[in-house]
């Protein structure tokens, strides 16, 4: 994710100027900063949501703690 300082200048200059200003501004898409904007306005904060989980591993148990000590002992194989 982006830096809170970048999304906080971002919404705090499109406060000024044009949302499309501000993106070309800061490099950022147009969507990007209606994004954060919208965000600050509902959230209070332009800050990321938190992370909602993803899918569990593959990986579980005995198979785990095998992979595991595999990564430790020969961290260089991919």
């Amino acid at each position: 994710p982006y830096s809170m300082d970048l999304r906080t200048r971002v919404v705090a200059a499109a406060r000024e100027q044009t949302q499309e200003q501000v993106a070309t501004r800061f490099a950022v898409s147009a969507s990007t900063v209606r994004r954060w904007c919208r965000r600050a306005r509902d959230a209070g904060s332009p800050a990321p949501a938190p992370h909602r989980g993803g899918t569990p591993g593959k990986v579980a148990g005995a198979g785990a703690q095998a992979l595991a000590d595999l990564v430790r002992d020969a961290n260089a194989a991919t």
